[in-house]
């Protein structure tokens, strides 16, 4: 008869627990490098937009075409806020998944240390009881030649 660990399960559910987290994690993360990459999209849109204005601002134009960079850029500003929010929500979102991740691995940690420690005390214990048993062989050998002699 082998080792058993009686928590066995429960170390493989939270494995399972944790890879799902890992999964779970790296897709929020990836959500906030995407996040973070439309606000910079939109910032260098904003300068790039504000380059063409001042560019316009040299020429006579219209008061229609100012008109319409002002709402342009009003909307840019509007979609950066909204987006620098997106970001805030995505982070929280990392935040609260790394740390049901942390709570996964050291619950998975404990029972490994558990199982570890569980099965050091077996192998003491059948070395002590394979010890035993030669003790046994060699105290009948002993007697048994003691008797024959």
């Amino acid at each position: 008869m082998g080792f058993y660990f009686k928590f066995q399960k429960l170390l493989e559910i939270e494995k399972l627990k944790e890879e799902c987290l890992v999964k779970e994690l790296k897709l929020l993360q990836k959500q906030l490098q995407d996040d973070e990459k439309m606000l910079t999209l939109l910032q260098s849109v904003f300068t790039m937009q504000q380059g063409e204005m001042e560019k316009e601002l040299r020429k006579p134009q219209e008061a229609t075409v100012f008109v319409l960079f002002e709402v342009y850029f009003a909307k840019l500003r509007r979609d950066m806020e909204a987006q620098g929010a997106k970001i805030k929500e995505s982070a929280k979102k990392v935040d609260l998944a790394r740390e049901k991740l942390l709570v996964v691995f050291k619950r998975r940690k404990v029972l490994e240390k558990l199982r570890e420690r569980q099965e050091k005390e077996y192998k003491e214990q059948m070395l002590r009881l394979e010890n035993k048993n030669y003790d046994e062989i060699a105290t009948s050998r002993f007697q048994f030649k003691k008797i024959f002699k």
